[in-house]
């Protein structure tokens, strides 16, 4: 493979040795308005083009796109978290307005995508959050158009996000005003968010890395709820954000790139 940027160039073979597979998922993104059959085309072998690189399995990945692709599913995820004995909220996946959610959970749930969900309709852009509503207000003659997941309420909590790298791990807890967020903290504006260092029990480490590593990936963006002394899985991200949890001399930058020139599993 030849890659060509201004006057410079550069002939990939087999002997790549890393391979850093950043934010892959872009070509699902919902377009404002019909595609051209030029972007069509583009898009499709473009996306097309992306997973034959796996052909480069010799390399190593940060995180290779097939494990990427499979812990990108959240029931999957949430059934191999369970294995390892991390706590789950209970879980219905279900687009049927009869399914006996209020019983099995609660009245009152959580409401979440069973994928990251950014819809645009003309120039604005529908980004899907966990919501905190009842059962009765979900069941209604549109439910069955699409699935959704409903989870049991975890409250009140605290938010933790672990990222894993390798065999590195950090953990900060997110708090608004000191105290901790009903509900989605994404929804609160960035400048009443607090991030600090947090320091997990040492099963709850060991649980993290092990679904980093049973999930195949060398990275991982974990969401945790602590409440009333329990750990409780949210989801993890293969492709999560963590450039605004890294400060100076913290040293997940580094780690990154150390995983990538000198890997540590």
């Amino acid at each position: 493979m030849i890659c060509r940027h201004g006057r410079q160039s550069w002939f990939i073979d087999e002997s790549l040795r890393s391979v850093w597979w950043r934010q892959p998922t872009f070509l699902r993104n919902s377009p404002n308005a019909a595609l051209l059959l030029e972007e069509q085309l583009k898009h499709s072998q473009w996306e097309a083009f992306m997973r034959g690189l796996m052909l480069f399995d010799d390399a190593v990945w940060n995180n290779h796109p097939a494990a990427t692709y499979q812990a990108e599913s959240k029931p999957y995820q949430l059934r191999k978290a369970a294995k390892l004995g991390f706590s789950v909220p209970l879980t219905i996946i279900t687009n049927d307005r009869y399914a006996e959610v209020s019983k099995l959970i609660s009245e009152d749930i959580a409401i979440k995508s069973i994928d990251t969900l950014l819809l645009r309709e003309n120039s604005k852009q529908h980004f899907g959050y966990t919501t905190l509503t009842t059962w009765s207000e979900c069941a209604d003659e549109f439910l069955h158009l699409a699935p959704v997941t409903c989870q049991s309420i975890i409250t009140p909590k605290i938010d933790l996000r672990v990222t894993v790298i390798g065999n590195k791990l950090w953990c900060d807890e997110i708090r608004m005003s000191g105290d901790g967020i009903d509900g989605d903290w994404r929804l609160i504006k960035k400048d009443e968010l607090v991030f600090r260092s947090f320091s997990l029990p040492t099963d709850i480490e060991k649980k993290c890395f092990l679904l980093v590593k049973n999930l195949g990936l060398r990275y991982g963006a974990i969401d945790l709820a602590f409440s009333e002394g329990v750990f409780w899985f949210i989801e993890i991200n293969p492709t999560g954000e963590w450039g605004w949890l890294d400060r100076p001399g913290r040293g997940i930058s580094e780690a990154i790139a150390a995983e990538l020139t000198c890997p540590s599993i």
